[in-house]
């Protein structure tokens, strides 16, 4: 007979097993998240400096483009620097905004929290490279246009008038028919015209002022400067023709753009172009012979030999602007920590951006300014600068 072997009862964890074992987890959840911590911070860091450099990238090409475009169809540049005027009855006020015949213009900000602007204006006529001229004086401001050529004239094309030497404004208007006799007849009519087409820049009286010149070294200059209507027979993204006005601005941390011949709801369209731009700046590079210290690697500085001798946010002399210089600052996205912890100053950026343009105390980049969230300041931000400098293509191969 076998002797019975006796069972010992099971027993389950102690409290100090169970004490233990919680520990030993609670250590390795804090170390986790510490980890977690250093890994999010590092992936917060490298996804808003590249979403910085995105932005940045973006504002510049947008620019750039723009830029290479520039002066095209109004490049007698002898004749550049008069004021653009005209009445766009698409407009909720018609009365045009101050706009200059320039390839780019610079509205310098007054101070170093101040964003510049910047304009760009060209013409997109496909057929024609310069200007044609008046072959008769216009007797009343309504008085049809008698031009030497109308080759690849056609309604609903905008025309820019210039009088050289007369101390006229420049003004637009918008072609309504070109009648068969005269075949060098252009006209201008207020009202309807072609099939379902309002005239917007032909005001019943006209622009109140006439043009002449004709036989002449001062004869009256006709630009076109494209079509304002094909958009009705093809895409928006498509209407190539479109004349462009085109003003870049920084609004509320945002690079923004609008054209002015482009209107909705009785305004210029405003689109946004890239989030988080929150300074620009802009420069004319000339070819003026003088040396100012800011262009360095030229060692010859001499006028109109096509390299920039300096660079000047003021209206220069418009017939020696090569190229534009410009630089937007690209900010991170989200704010980050402190370095010492909650509660410290923020000490992402100790140091303020800076650009080539750094000639003086207003054309630095001062962020202090930029609205921000409560208990966050500008240091809290990564940033980036993106600077290009743009020859003007158009405006070198000048007509005359």
């Amino acid at each position: 007979m076998r002797a019975l072997i006796a069972r010992r009862p099971s027993r389950g964890f102690s409290m100090v097993e169970l004490m233990v074992a919680m520990v030993i987890s609670l250590i390795g959840v804090i170390i986790i998240f510490q980890v977690f911590e250093v890994s999010e911070g590092v992936r917060r860091t490298s996804t808003s400096g590249g979403d910085a450099q995105q932005n940045g990238a973006v504002a510049l090409y947008f620019m750039e483009r723009d830029l290479r475009n520039a002066g095209m169809g109004i490049n007698d540049t002898v004749y550049a620097g008069c004021n653009m005027i005209g009445s766009d009855s698409a407009r909720t006020t018609p009365t045009l905004p101050p706009m200059i015949l320039a390839p780019a213009f610079i509205t310098a900000g007054v101070d170093a929290q101040t964003p510049d602007q910047l304009a760009v204006f060209y013409g997109s006529q496909n057929q024609i490279a310069n200007s044609t001229t008046l072959v008769a004086n216009m007797v009343l401001p309504t008085s049809p246009l008698t031009v030497q050529s109308r080759f690849a004239f056609r309604p609903g094309d905008l025309l820019l008038l210039l009088e050289p030497g007369s101390g006229k404004n420049c003004a637009f208007m918008e072609v309504t028919s070109l009648p068969a006799t005269p075949s060098n007849q252009v006209n201008h009519d207020p009202g309807a015209y072609g099939a379902s087409f309002t005239a917007r820049f032909n005001p019943a009286a006209g622009m109140g002022v006439t043009y002449g010149g004709a036989i002449t070294a001062n004869v009256t200059r006709v630009f076109n400067l494209g079509n304002l209507h094909d958009d009705v027979n093809f895409p928006a993204s498509q209407n190539v023709t479109l004349p462009v006005y085109n003003l870049y601005s920084i609004d509320n941390n945002t690079l923004t753009v609008s054209n002015a011949f482009v209107i909705s709801g009785g305004v210029p369209a405003v689109s946004s172009v890239a989030d988080n731009i929150v300074h620009m700046r802009a420069d004319y590079g000339v070819d003026d012979g003088v040396n100012d210290g800011s262009v360095t690697y030229n060692t010859v500085y001499a006028p109109n030999d096509g390299i920039v001798d300096r660079y000047i946010s003021a209206a220069p002399n418009w017939s020696q602007v090569i190229a534009v210089r410009v630089a937007v600052v690209a900010r991170s996205a989200l704010a980050e920590k402190p370095a010492a912890g909650l509660g410290a100053p923020c000490d992402t950026t100790t140091v303020a951006p800076t650009w080539s343009g750094n000639t003086g105390a207003a054309r630095s980049f001062d962020l202090s300014t930029i609205p921000l969230p409560a208990g966050v300041t500008w240091q809290c931000f990564r940033y980036r600068v993106f600077e290009t400098t743009v020859p003007l293509r158009n405006w070198i191969w000048k007509s005359s």
